[in-house]
């Protein structure tokens, strides 16, 4: 076997464990009902921000990312920690401590939370994903009338006009946010942004994300948004 043969299979081996890995943490969110915005809401409230570092879960649970900073792998420790220690200090919104309290913490064999070497050693394919973590969860699409369906829709629309006005976009900054949907709803996807177009309920069916029990047009405003802000930012 070649030394390139030997280290392709290795880079395959860590993609995959990178992988892995993001689905454990989508379905650790998943099961205990977070959506991609309760760690940033914890330390945002809780003033947490040195504490819990909420940027890049998203590309984690994609596994986009192969090489995370150690502060990555602390700040899900933390925030591991805080929740088996049900430590929810400082939290004031009623539905975020809702959807904290009796959140389960990820746990080794006798009962202790992962520490940061852990989550490292499943990043990288060493320690599997604990069982309860190790299948996808399911969870169905909720069931939408027209008018739910136009009202989020509208609540996507006016949510991307916000963020490129705070941005100081112009409208074609805004028209390439349907640049992050499928290729065969962009147009649409950029007709539901300006507000000249909704999908139905039946499109909204087929636009939820089960096992991240999310509508994938959040997602796709979620990553031009981030984009946006990198490309503000300069990074």
């Amino acid at each position: 076997m070649t030394s390139s043969t030997t280290y392709s299979l290795i880079k395959d081996a860590q993609d995959q464990a990178a992988v892995s890995f993001g689905k454990m943490l989508r379905r650790w969110r998943a099961v205990n009902g977070w959506t991609q915005y309760t760690a940033k809401r914890w330390a945002e409230e809780a003033g947490l921000g040195e504490l819990i570092r909420h940027s890049g879960l998203s590309e984690l649970e994609r596994g986009i990312t192969r090489s995370p900073r150690n502060i990555v792998f602390l700040s899900l420790a933390n925030f591991n920690r805080l929740i088996h220690e049900q430590q929810f200090k400082g939290v004031r919104s009623r539905d975020l401590l809702d959807q904290l309290k009796g959140s389960k913490a990820i746990c080794d064999e006798d009962g202790e939370p992962w520490k940061p070497e852990a989550f490292w050693a499943c990043h990288a394919g060493i320690l599997e994903p604990p069982p309860w973590l190790a299948a996808p969860v399911v969870s169905p699409a909720p069931q939408l009338s027209a008018g739910q369906a136009q009202g989020l829709c509208a609540d996507w629309s006016n949510q991307a006009k916000e963020a490129a006005r705070a941005a100081g976009a112009g409208p074609a900054q805004l028209m390439a946010a349907g640049g992050f949907a499928a290729p065969k709803l962009r147009q649409r996807w950029q007709g539901v942004i300006l507000g000249l177009d909704a999908f139905s309920p039946e499109d909204m069916a087929e636009l939820w994300d089960p096992e991240a029990s999310e509508w994938r047009p959040a997602q796709w405003l979620a990553a031009w948004q981030k984009s946006l802000a990198s490309a503000a930012s300069g990074g």
